[in-house]
């Protein structure tokens, strides 16, 4: 199947296949086109938060990120995503002032984990690079020293 011609806001190629017969060859959110699936098939159907907080683009780049197995664009999608959560939780805010215990019982949650998934993206890169490895071979090494001298041995 042909690929989408297109490319994200990151300027990467975008990675999803093209909607058959477009010319260029590009995929519904770039074409601008509604792919309905067959009937019954909730797979192609748009969902309410994803529709109401990331624009054309925005979905765009989740569908091109959707293959990719790079730390740093699945950081960069979580990224949006929380930056939009915020957003969204702030013009609620707004509309309704204080928000209901409803409300806060949704997001606060989605935020959280939100927050939790960067976390651990930021370590799992840290960990993969060697960043940490140095940093705890250091720790390893710095308490071996101060015992040697404590314990006033050679370790």
């Amino acid at each position: 199947m042909t690929k989408c011609t297109a490319t994200t806001a990151a300027g990467n190629p975008c990675r999803a296949h093209a909607v058959r017969g477009s010319d260029p060859p590009l995929c519904s959110i770039h074409s601008g086109r509604v792919v309905e699936g067959r009937r019954g098939n909730q797979n192609a159907r748009t969902h309410g938060f994803y529709a109401h907080t990331l624009d054309a683009q925005e979905l765009a780049d989740l569908v091109a990120y959707a293959g990719d197995e790079t730390l740093e664009d699945e950081i960069a999608v979580n990224r949006v995503l929380l930056r939009r959560l915020m957003e969204y939780l702030a013009r609620v805010q707004e509309a309704e002032g204080e928000l209901s215990r409803a409300d806060l019982a949704t997001i606060g949650p989605l935020i959280l984990r939100s927050t939790h998934n960067i976390a651990r993206l930021l370590r799992d890169r840290r960990a993969l690079s060697g960043d940490s490895a140095d940093g705890l071979m250091g720790a390893i090494g710095q308490a071996l020293d101060e015992l040697s001298t404590e314990w006033g041995i050679e370790l």
